[in-house]
């Protein structure tokens, strides 16, 4: 005789699985958000660290960057 399948047990394990996935890529997309802030406040810092050693305005570098 065949074995009969369980389905319910099998839908709620994968709704399970997902469930745990989701929760991971939430935590993942965080973590993304928070290193891109600190790269932007790095990228930030060192720009106005250029900006002051080399004497320009916001003006002065957007002019050189337009052309």
């Amino acid at each position: 005789m065949a074995r009969k399948v369980n389905y319910e047990e099998k839908i709620s394990a994968l709704e399970a699985k997902i469930e745990k996935k989701q929760n991971e890529i939430k935590a993942l997309k965080g973590k993304l958000g928070e290193l891109k802030s600190a790269k932007a406040k790095e990228d930030y810092k060192e720009l106005m660290e250029y900006m002051v050693t080399n004497n320009l305005s916001a003006e002065e570098v957007l002019s050189s960057i337009k052309g």
